[in-house]
């Protein structure tokens, strides 16, 4: 697994594992984000935070969802877009319900707008309407484009939603960490819908999620000692998935790559580190006497 070279994992267990990540993480995220924060090493518990940490956990829990009704329950690709997009649509009336919009000093017209394709999502697929694919392909090829805007020019986005203020560090990771997760999302839905295999999709959106992991991974931003942890966790299981079900050469060299820069520039982070808060022991010593090392 480690050495993500060719896996010999049965695809049906990884499947079943990812898809119970994916539902335990996700409803963790969006029903407690307070407790998500924490984990994550989040000092910034403002409801800016706590929001996009619900948003995060929306569009995991509706990849998790996707893979039941896939692989789970058998349905037919309309019918689980149907159902999954219940979730980002029950999200969006809480958050209006709730006025996080307003409350962060943001317009709301851009969660209504939302709002309205999710709802015109769940209709359109669960009565087999003839814009069904039309409506996914067009609404989930704006928000991809959205979430790369927000990992590119982050303010360009904040501005087209009236947010003026000056984000701290954690407040953009999990606005960061929004962009990803649901642009990994809408890749799992695009690929369905352009007829994609399912388990590739699924291969496909795992990459998103590496990257989104060692992004974290690789800047200063401290995630504290579980955090790290957990994003290191994802960061294999999503490259192990993507390995598996991708089954090329071409993308095992990639992710073992990524793994092992992430890998080097967290170790030497960790040396560093050490070495400031030990100045007194020689660097020749501190990998043999540091703790844990």
């Amino acid at each position: 697994m480690l050495g993500l070279g060719e896996t010999k994992i049965d695809p049906d267990v990884l499947i079943t594992v990812m898809t119970f990540f994916g539902i335990v993480q996700g409803g963790l995220l969006m029903f407690a984000p307070g407790v998500s924060l924490k984990m994550y090493g989040s000092e910034d518990e403002s409801l800016y935070s706590l929001a996009h940490a619900e948003y995060i956990g929306t569009a995991v829990l509706t990849c998790g969802l996707t893979c039941f009704c896939l692989f789970g329950l058998n349905l037919d690709t309309m019918t689980t877009f149907g159902a999954a997009s219940l979730v980002w649509t029950a999200e969006h009336i809480r958050a209006l319900i709730n006025q996080y919009p307003s409350r962060m000093g943001m317009k709301p017209q851009g969660q209504v707008f939302w709002l309205l394709y999710s709802i015109l999502v769940v209709n359109a697929c669960f009565f087999s309407a003839s814009y069904a694919q039309q409506l996914i392909l067009a609404g989930h090829g704006l928000f991809a484009v959205h979430n790369v805007l927000i990992i590119i020019k982050p303010k360009v986005v904040g501005q087209i939603y009236g947010y003026k203020k000056h984000l701290n560090d954690d407040q953009k990771g999990w606005l960061r960490g929004f962009a990803y997760e649901n642009l990994a999302m809408t890749v799992f839905g695009l690929g369905l819908v352009n007829g994609v295999e399912a388990h590739k999709a699924v291969g496909l959106t795992s990459m998103v999620v590496v990257v989104h992991c060692a992004h974290d991974l690789l800047i200063e931003r401290d995630l504290g000692m579980l955090g790290s942890f957990l994003m290191y966790f994802w960061m294999i299981c999503h490259a192990t998935t993507a390995v598996t079900f991708l089954s090329t050469e071409v993308v095992a060299n990639v992710l073992r790559g990524v793994v092992a820069i992430v890998t080097v520039a967290k170790f030497t982070r960790v040396v560093v580190h050490l070495m400031e808060a030990y100045p007194q022991i020689g660097e020749e010593d501190l990998l043999t006497k540091a703790p844990g090392l």
